[in-house]
């Protein structure tokens, strides 16, 4: 296992395995970066608290498959620490990394994934095309509370649309339908203007 301190702390591992949250990122939203290996079907990270010596776990979400990176969101005092659950067919290495969630990067010209992703808001009045593959999905604004307060788009099956970035203060989900962070089928955005600066 391997550990920077810093904005960024990563940890791998082959087996499962019980991580603390980063001190330094307590109290505050916790975007986990999880993938693993080419071949891998994935694995799932479940958050553990300890209420009055208690120990609890609640599944938090699941990393992409293969090397496709997914972006599971905590709350503040959701969990102190996550267990990762591999796979019964995961191969390979797991790999997480812990980011704030208000320092993720910012959302580039075109993007497209096929697992739940945080991206910087753009600015309001930007246009955004969204299209979603079969299973549909949602694109959200979360606060610094790790609460969405806005929906720009969703559905539960394929669908495109252009929405526009209102004023407020966030980051830009793209998350499934049902279980929101983990693998989901194909999703794009594409920045077709911004709001003048």
């Amino acid at each position: 296992m391997l550990n920077r301190s810093g904005a960024e702390n990563y940890f791998s591992g082959y087996g499962s395995r019980v991580i603390e949250l980063p001190m330094d990122l307590r109290g505050r939203p916790v975007v986990i970066e999880a993938w693993g290996w080419i071949a891998s079907l994935g694995f799932e990270v479940v958050g553990v608290t300890e209420p009055r010596g208690r120990y609890t776990e609640k599944f938090a979400g699941s990393s992409g498959i293969g090397r496709e990176r997914a972006h599971i969101l905590l709350e503040p005092g959701q969990c102190e620490s996550v267990r990762i659950m591999r796979g019964w067919r995961m191969r390979g290495r797991w790999k997480i990394r812990f980011l704030d969630a208000m320092s993720v990067g910012p959302l580039p010209q075109k993007v497209k994934g096929g697992a739940s992703r945080f991206f910087q808001c753009p600015a309001p009045g930007t246009r955004l095309a969204v299209e979603f593959g079969d299973a549909g999905g949602r694109l959200g604004i979360y606060n610094e509370k790790g609460r969405c307060i806005r929906v720009l788009a969703g559905r539960d099956h394929r669908f495109d649309d252009v929405v526009v970035v209102p004023d407020v203060k966030g980051v830009l989900s793209v998350e499934g339908p049902e279980l929101k962070w983990g693998s989901m089928t194909d999703w794009s955005l594409r920045i077709e203007d911004s709001a003048p600066r």
